[in-house]
């Protein structure tokens, strides 16, 4: 009987631990950012050459996912977000002020989104433009602006 028990012990216990396993579960894994296959994972959700001709752009996001937070980077020159306008698909609105200059490789905190956890229509930001050159034709002029969403 004993024996019974231990051995159902240890096939339960291999059981739940094979998820687990199989998920990876290493270092680094929810903190990076691209495609996350578990909870609480950062999603690239749109991403925009900022050319600082009109100071302001918009990311359509793909519809029938649902969102707690978002947070926008940048990469290749510094913008200074003064105010980002998330639209929901039922036609509700979240206004944030960033007022923030963000540099190359680096994010804004993680935005909570109103409400538990939201389907994105749009993120529409207005920037102002730093310094430097207003090369607008060579892409390696032009800041990236990506969104993530978990």
């Amino acid at each position: 009987m004993k024996i019974k028990l231990a051995l159902a012990g240890i096939l339960l216990s291999l059981g739940l631990a094979t998820p687990a396993l199989a998920h990876g579960g290493g270092y680094g894994q929810g903190h990076g950012y691209g495609p996350g296959y578990g909870y609480g994972q950062w999603e690239l959700i749109g991403t925009r050459q900022v050319d600082f001709r009109t100071e302001s752009d918009r990311v359509a996001v793909r519809g029938y996912e649902r969102f707690r937070q978002i947070k926008v980077c940048v990469y290749n020159r510094p913008v200074h977000f003064l105010d980002m306008d998330v639209r929901f698909a039922n036609g509700g609105r979240q206004d944030i002020f960033v007022r923030d200059v963000i540099r190359p490789g680096d994010c804004t905190r993680a935005i909570d989104l109103r409400g538990h956890r939201r389907d994105l229509h749009a993120v529409s930001f207005i920037y102002r433009s730093l310094g430097g050159q207003r090369r607008i034709g060579y892409g390696h002029n032009k800041a990236i602006v990506q969104v993530f969403a978990r």
